[in-house]
């Protein structure tokens, strides 16, 4: 979670210093005499007095820009983001000139969006970005009111924010931040079904992290693993969206994209697990497992030709299970697999959830099939008498 941020330099504070001040006659009991050295000027920040009604009648109360930004980062650190909202809003709002103003809008708006205030946030960093143009802390703002768009689904906005990171006048934008960038931009064109250009724009933020491995900002980055899951789930979508159909000609076409497709995200949900970030391990475990079980299901229910007998159905259907029951064995054992790579992240999360039901549906249908497999070989077997 990122910091609120804190003057930590004079120069940042804005305090300027002249020569030391002394003043004469304070040791010894003479009378003062003219300053023999230079003075000393400290510019302090306005301070406003307000009178507001009170339990017992109107009371007077000092605002102090400096101390309002300490106590809101005191309220920030102790994840008290709505106090501290409203601390640093006082001094953006009542002191907009003070030299605690810039840094309060930023931190009021990382405040507002902890608190879950997305759509209040992105004015504050808006005016971060319209008073630093082009800089640093134009860059970090707009990453931010991304993510604000990302939560509420303003995709077109999401876009928009992403392009003017990438613009060339962040020419300081690091890898880390260039990779967010153009994976949010990707994430929103995969929700605008823009899906070409998303994996484009996944691809090309996997390249940026290829070329700087040893970066250590990259380490279980969120976007990086973002990208190669998506990746995935464009390829599951097309997966799904085939169905086996008559006549032949097209079941055999069909089955020809379908697996390719499911070899495109089985790759990429593998690629996902690999990198081992806890926001994408456990789901892209459920995912693998899903797509073994979903192949399976599918090919259950391709049409067959409406000319065939009852027996022949029952052939078919039993020739087919044997031929693709490898699917579900290979399905349970991802679940298992994902199940203990649960374990070990200490993840206890919805996906963990849906592969212990999933891991104990499939082991039922195994071991109904295998006792109908057996109550069958009893039927054909002849009769010791």
């Amino acid at each position: 979670m990122e910091k609120a941020r804190t003057w930590t330099t004079m120069t940042t504070l804005g305090l300027k210093v002249w020569a030391p001040l002394v003043v004469a006659g304070l040791v010894g009991g003479g009378c003062a005499s003219a300053p023999t050295q230079s003075s000393r000027t400290i510019e302090m920040d306005p301070m406003r007095f307000e009178v507001t009604q009170g339990a017992n009648g109107p009371k007077v109360e000092v605002l102090d820009p400096e101390l309002l930004f300490k106590e809101g980062n005191r309220a920030f650190e102790a994840l008290n983001f709505r106090v501290a909202s409203e601390k640093y809003l006082l001094v953006v709002e009542r002191f907009p000139d003070s030299r605690y103003a810039g840094v309060s809008a930023y931190n009021g708006g990382l405040s507002l969006a902890r608190d879950r205030q997305f759509k209040a946030a992105i004015p504050l960093f808006e005016r971060v970005v319209n008073a630093n143009k082009g800089s640093r802390d134009a860059q970090d703002a707009l990453l931010q009111i991304g993510a604000c768009y990302r939560t509420l689904e303003r995709w077109d906005k999401l876009i928009e924010v992403a392009n003017e990171v990438l613009k060339p006048h962040y020419d300081g934008l690091r890898p880390v931040e260039r990779i967010e960038a153009i994976a949010l931009r990707g994430f929103a064109r995969q929700k605008k079904r823009d899906l070409a250009l998303a994996e484009r724009d996944y691809k090309q933020a996997l390249a940026i992290y290829k070329k700087n491995l040893a970066s250590l900002a990259l380490k279980k980055s969120h976007h990086v693993s973002l990208a190669q899951f998506q990746i995935a789930e464009i390829y599951r979508e097309l997966f799904h969206s085939i169905r086996f159909q008559l006549p032949v000609e097209r079941m055999e076409r069909d089955l020809e994209d379908k697996s390719n497709f499911f070899l495109k995200s089985q790759s990429g949900y593998l690629k996902a697990l690999r990198l081992r970030h806890p926001d994408f391990a456990t789901i892209s475990g459920y995912r693998l497992g899903a797509l073994y079980e979903d192949f399976y299901d599918d090919m259950m229910a391709a049409e067959i030709p409406g000319e065939l007998s009852r027996e022949q159905v029952d052939e078919y259907y039993g020739e087919l299970k044997a031929k693709i029951r490898p699917l579900l064995v290979r399905a349970i054992d991802v679940y298992e697999r994902n199940l203990r790579l649960g374990q070990r992240i200490g993840r206890a999360d919805d996906w963990v959830t849906k592969t212990e039901a999933s891991l104990a549906r499939l082991k039922d249908v195994l071991r109904q099939e295998s006792a109908r497999d057996a109550e069958a070989v009893l039927r054909n077997s002849p009769s010791e008498d």
